[in-house]
């Protein structure tokens, strides 16, 4: 019986992935740092080996898939030593505990494509240098020397996400902000969207197929890899705020520029590659940009109905 633990299972990512493994009959069993009263969710602080092995010991996974850190750059640079000390130590600290279990568990890590830091060119394929700066990068690259030291003795996959989003997520979250915002403008309850920089474009892929891409790249039968996990082409806020608007049915956006919204080393445009991710699992795109964006508005606007 396949047994999956899923780390940070509370946060956007965790419950579809839930939702993914069930489906292709996987036990699943997560672990959070805030308390969860369901069956199979543990509560504990990936930072606390001894409270983590003990979690492990217990539900005994044939598979982990690690979401669990501090995934935002901005919240990244306002606590640095909790983010090193989450998403460096804390990796170390589960592929130790996997070391204790008697079965060894295949792992896939949620890793992110802020290693790369400015594109050299595009698409960015895995032979990038990993030229990530600022605090988040760098604490994704030193997990990356943690992963690379531990492949040796634990089947470890890396996923390299680029930007995923979908029903759900917060909007502290540059897209999910846009859609729920022009709702509030369409329903009265706001007077214009405030933004940064719209011709700034992102590779952004449904969460629902980044979710299948875990799943799929910790089945196959390669480990050691390090993989994008990206949708191949981006899109430009700009459009994003276009089909928004045409959703909304607004004639007139008045749209203000924040200069705090901006940061002057903003890349313009970036995008990768996922040809080595199909070549392991065969993982094509199943929802395009126009479906993703329109079942995020469909979300948000249920929740003021």
């Amino acid at each position: 019986m396949k047994r999956a633990l899923i780390t940070g299972i509370s946060g956007f990512v965790g419950p579809y992935l839930r939702a993914e493994l069930e489906r292709n009959g996987y036990i699943v069993f997560g672990v959070d740092k805030s308390e969860i009263k369901k069956v199979g969710y543990y509560c504990a602080d990936i930072t606390n080996f001894s409270t983590l092995s003990k979690v492990l010991l217990d539900c005994n996974p044939t598979h982990i898939f690690h979401l669990a850190g501090v995934s935002s750059p901005r919240l990244a640079s306002k606590n640095p030593e909790l983010t090193e000390n989450v998403n460096v130590n804390g990796t170390k600290n589960l592929f130790e505990a996997a070391l204790r279990l008697k079965n060894k568990p295949k792992i896939i890590v949620a890793g992110s494509s802020y290693v790369y830091g400015t594109p050299k060119y595009l698409p960015i394929d895995e032979n990038h240098p990993l030229n990530g700066t600022g605090v988040y990068a760098k604490s994704r690259i030193k997990q990356e020397e943690v992963i690379k030291g531990y492949s040796k003795i634990l089947s470890i996959n890396t996923a390299r996400s680029f930007n995923h989003t979908g029903s759900g997520q917060s909007d502290i979250y540059v897209i999910p902000k846009i859609i729920k915002h022009i709702i509030e403008i369409k329903l009265g309850k706001r007077d214009f969207l405030e933004i940064g920089n719209v011709d700034i474009s992102r590779d952004i892929t449904d969460v629902r197929d980044v979710v299948c891409a875990y799943r799929m790249l910790i089945e196959q039968e390669e480990f050691g890899i390090f993989c994008n996990v990206c949708r191949g082409e981006s899109i430009s806020l700009k459009d994003v705020i276009k089909y928004a608007k045409v959703h909304a049915q607004l004639e007139d956006l008045e749209i203000v520029l924040n200069e705090n919204y901006i940061n002057k080393d903003d890349i313009l445009d970036t995008y990768g590659t996922a040809e080595l991710l199909k070549k392991y699992t065969g993982w094509e795109i199943t929802i395009e940009y126009k479906q993703m964006l329109n079942d995020m508005f469909v979300y948000f606007k249920e929740l003021y109905l």
